[in-house]
């Protein structure tokens, strides 16, 4: 069966959040789970795809031909219900907590807060840098982190810093993602390499 490309809403606090997916679901039982149909014309803000964190809830049916399974929408629920598909909440994973060697961090890009675990001790490496890549800690009152996201990806920097000399010469290089707006003000000896958040990119990833 062919797939087709959708979207749906997502509970608070992602309310402006769009949960991207392929799905071979009939075009008709989609429109009953609340499916948008996902284009290069839909707004990339706030446009997600395989996140692990967070995921929409789940609906089910069985039907004479089996039992068909996807994604539904916050406002598509309740009449869904009526109509005999059962509703689960999706299993959510990836979030980072803070750890002995760890803290959550994020970016803002296309709108969504994109976060990941960074390690303390590269943290102290970036020193001042690490502000002026826009990159923020989180404190743990934040309801709206997203993370594992294919897409958006935001653009990531290099760093190489060296030691020594001549034959004992080493060097040691970190990356880690930094907030587009904030291209202006990074150092010249990073090296930059390109993000993921255009519709032509998230094209490429599904």
């Amino acid at each position: 069966m062919t797939s087709r490309l959708v979207y749906v809403g997502l509970d608070a606090p992602y309310a402006d959040h769009k949960y991207g997916f392929r799905t071979t679901l009939e075009a008709s039982k989609g429109t009953v789970l609340g499916h948008q149909t996902l284009d290069a014309t839909t707004p990339v803000t706030g446009l997600i795809f395989k996140a692990n964190h967070p995921k929409p809830k789940r609906a089910s049916k069985t039907f004479a031909t089996g039992t068909n399974s996807s994604f539904i929408a916050p406002s598509a629920v309740t009449a869904a219900i009526a109509a005999g598909w059962n509703i689960v909440k999706a299993k959510s994973n990836g979030r980072k907590s803070k750890s002995t060697f760890q803290i959550p961090v994020y970016v803002t890009i296309n709108g969504i807060k994109y976060a990941w675990g960074m390690k303390k001790s590269q943290k102290a490496k970036l020193g001042t840098n690490f502000a002026a890549l826009g990159i923020i800690e989180a404190t743990g009152q934040e309801q709206d982190l997203v993370f594992g996201a294919s897409f958006p990806k935001p653009p990531q920097v290099q760093s190489i810093t060296t030691s020594g000399r001549g034959a004992t010469a080493s060097s040691v290089s970190s990356t880690t993602f930094f907030d587009p707006s904030k291209d202006g003000s990074i150092p010249d000896t990073f090296r930059r390499y390109a993000g993921l958040v255009t519709a032509g990119d998230w094209a490429t990833i599904v």
